[in-house]
């Protein structure tokens, strides 16, 4: 929440306006003369009655900013001294049940989603008189501290990106955000190296598949500047809503300025449901093209012309940027393409609106629409985007870089230039030798042969180049089955861009490019292991084969807390070897550990994934692990429908175990009627009734057991 000034800020909400504005708090009541009625209402005086005072174990130091909901101070642990965010709900909203219950929501929804980009929440009192969160105490500043003047290309888009990742995490734990604003979004100082993104204030976040009590009629929830336009229109929102906000932000900050200045609350709503923003490039010439398309396809006035997932936004804005750095090469004119939902907009040469794609990339192929929120992998559970193969209609000669395979075959521009890479095509497998073309800044094509990985699946590559080898995951955007290969003559494989690719890589590609395509990398020099490397690697790889519980060496009925800091610890201990000096074999098979943990901590760390992951295993414990994190119950019954739709015989199966257990209850077998529900759960993990008597019964044979060791103390002589 922003820290704001004295001078010009309302005081019932912290926001800069003008006294002709409606207060922009979050919650906000329509009467029937149209005009904006805020709950705010003004506090009495400069002195903060709350500084000072104590909240459970915690003294309130002093105020660190005012927002909507609540006012957030810097809290001191009386005992320790260790410090953290208290945010305090507004007490003039504490009188509404609605808002409370928001407030409660908020530390579930943060929970739920468990993020490294997403600020934690450590506890809460939700009962009166006021509400409160505990939360991580951060040392920065929100985003909007550097709203107003327009900032560089690369600094905006590598926070974009960390929000992104923020975003995608809660889409798929099934949570919108619903008020994403620069005041939500804080900066914090990690040395010198790039802020790290922290999203806040998840107060009025949704979960997708929950009954929660919805909104009274003619309340408009969310701050105007950033709303979705059918969100302010009280039409059903999914995170395509967040991904609006978020192109809101990133014309804001590349510009200066919001891409609509009305005064009023219902100038703002009427202008985002009905006027197109305005061109990026009109306001700050210095804004990136290819960057300018991909901002004003996430403000399209409908979700489905908007990018379909926050990962997909953020692949766009990398290779928009990628593009834009990129020096000018002349290249062939081609028909401009229809627009896909997964790649980045560019404009053609024609002046039209076009799927950004690499030189190895065909005609663009049709999207699918719909918002995904679903894991991507795991079982039973399809990956977001999909992108099925062009049709025969489509095919209208070889992309745009192919390389022919034979002189013979269709004409495509001038041989390229060629390298080896050393590749890991799935976790733990030993690197492979490909053949690699059509270099660039943003990417390159592999040759292969054998099975082609997984569109948008990441692989770590080493590229041996002049100046050395050179680490980099990239991920696949394309694939050139056989038959495609064939019709075009080029070879077989795959294209991929680079992710985060360094600036020694980048550099050592532009100077190999510039050499011209005769040239080739020199051969590699052979490098020795390092010991200690060895050691912790050969560890890890052993245990890659087994599930997401054998990679983080960690008992299935682990609490999530716990869970979760052993991903975290398991992490930072692979990334310190990055210090020691591995041999590039090493670093591509550090590369290939390190993403098979973060699958397996993504997965186990996130509540609804977790559940799922061990359904399929039949693992109740880690379910009732997911349950006393904050999995809900309309959540565990949205996954239990998932379940029985591949497994339908397990719930009629496990109801005739239900039923042997009651009645072996009700005659105080509770020994067997413990073991009769556990076989039930291990048939069908997520039913709700039987986790409820198997926890009932596990207490009373626990007390009993706690029971029986005094009595018989008490009849020992």
């Amino acid at each position: 929440m922003a820290e704001v000034s004295s001078g010009e800020s309302c005081e019932a909400c912290g926001q800069r306006h003008g006294p002709s504005r409606s207060c922009p708090t979050l919650v906000r009541e329509e009467k029937g003369d149209g005009a904006a009625r805020p709950r705010c209402t003004p506090v009495g005086g400069e002195t903060d009655p709350l500084v000072g005072a104590r909240l459970g174990s915690f003294r309130l130091v002093r105020r660190l900013g005012r927002g909507g909901m609540g006012t957030v101070y810097l809290g001191e642990h009386v005992s320790i001294g260790s410090r953290v965010a208290v945010k305090v709900l507004h007490e003039h909203l504490a009188m509404y049940p609605e808002l409370v219950q928001r407030f409660h929501a908020e530390a579930r929804a943060v929970n739920v989603i468990g993020h490294e980009n997403i600020v934690s929440i450590f506890d809460l009192n939700a009962g009166p008189p006021r509400p409160y969160l505990i939360m991580e105490y951060l040392d920065g500043a929100p985003l909007s501290a550097w709203v107003g003047t327009p900032l560089p290309a690369p600094a905006v888009v590598s926070v974009l990106s960390q929000v992104c990742d923020a975003l995608q995490a809660a889409h798929l734990s099934g949570i919108i955000h619903r008020d994403l604003k620069p005041d939500n979004v804080f900066l914090v100082r990690r040395g010198r190296s790039t802020p790290f993104v922290k999203v806040l204030d998840f107060g009025i976040a949704k979960l997708v598949d929950a009954r929660m009590p919805q909104t009274h009629a003619g309340i408009i929830v969310g701050t105007p500047e950033y709303m979705a336009p059918e969100q302010s229109q009280s039409r059903k929102v999914d995170g395509r809503a967040d991904l609006y906000a978020l192109g809101v932000i990133a014309f804001q900050l590349l510009t200066g300025r919001l891409p609509f200045e009305d005064e009023g609350l219902a100038a703002q709503l009427v202008a985002h449901q009905m006027r197109a923003p305005p061109s990026l490039r009109s306001l700050h010439a210095a804004v990136p093209e290819p960057l300018e398309r991909v901002i004003l396809r996430a403000l399209a006035k409908t979700p489905e012309e908007r990018f379909t997932t926050a990962a997909v936004l953020r692949a766009a804005l990398e290779g928009a940027l990628a593009v834009s750095a990129r020096p000018p090469s002349p290249r062939p004119a081609r028909p401009p393409a229809p627009v896909r939902t997964a790649s980045p907009v560019v404009v053609s040469a024609s002046g039209e609106p076009e799927e950004l794609v690499a030189p190895w990339s065909p005609v663009p192929q049709a999207s699918s629409p719909g918002w995904a929120a679903a894991p991507r992998g795991g079982p039973g559970v399809a990956s977001p985007v999909s992108a099925p193969a062009p049709d025969s209609s489509e095919r209208r000669g070889p992309p745009v870089g192919a390389v022919p395979v034979s002189p013979g075959g269709p004409q495509g521009r001038a041989r390229t230039v060629e390298l080896s890479v050393r590749v890991v095509l799935r976790p733990g497998e030993t690197p492979i030798w490909l053949t690699a073309s059509d270099l660039s800044r943003g990417g390159l094509f592999l040759r292969s042969e054998g099975v082609l990985p997984p569109l948008f699946s990441r692989l770590p590559m080493v590229l041996e180049l002049d100046t050395g080898p050179h680490n980099v995951v990239c991920e696949v955007v394309h694939h050139v089955p056989a038959e495609q290969a064939r019709l075009w003559g080029m070879a077989t494989g795959f294209g991929v861009q680079f992710v985060e690719a360094s600036l020694a890589l980048k550099t050592s590609v532009d100077a190999l490019l510039r050499a011209g395509p005769g040239h080739r990398p020199s051969p590699p020099v052979p490098m020795v292991d390092d010991a200690m490397a060895t050691r912790v690697l050969e560890a890890y790889r052993m245990r890659l084969t087994g599930d997401h519980y054998a990679v983080l060496a960690v008992t299935p009925d682990l609490e999530m807390g716990a869970l979760r800091a052993r991903a975290r610890e398991a992490r930072s201990i692979l990334e310190s070897l990055r210090q020691r000096p591995l041999s590039p074999s090493q670093c591509i098979l550090l590369d290939s550990v390190l993403g098979r943990l973060l699958e397996a901590g993504d997965v186990l760390g996130t509540v609804t994934q977790r559940a799922l992951y061990d359904a399929w295993r039949g693992n109740h414990r880690g379910v009732a692990r997911c349950l006393e994190a904050g999995l809900t119950p309309e959540q565990l019954d949205s996954l239990r429908r998932q379940f029985l739709a591949r497994r339908p015989q397990s719930s009629g199966m496990a109801r005739v175990h239900y039923l042997s257990g009651s009645a072996l209850e009700r005659e105080g077998q509770l020994a067997r009627a413990l073991e009769t529900y556990e076989r039930g759960l291990a048939l069908d993990p997520l039913e709700s009734s039987l986790h409820l008597r198997y926890r009932s019964v596990r207490r009373a044979l626990d007390a009993r057991g706690a029971a029986e060791p005094s009595n018989d103390r008490a009849r020992s002589p």
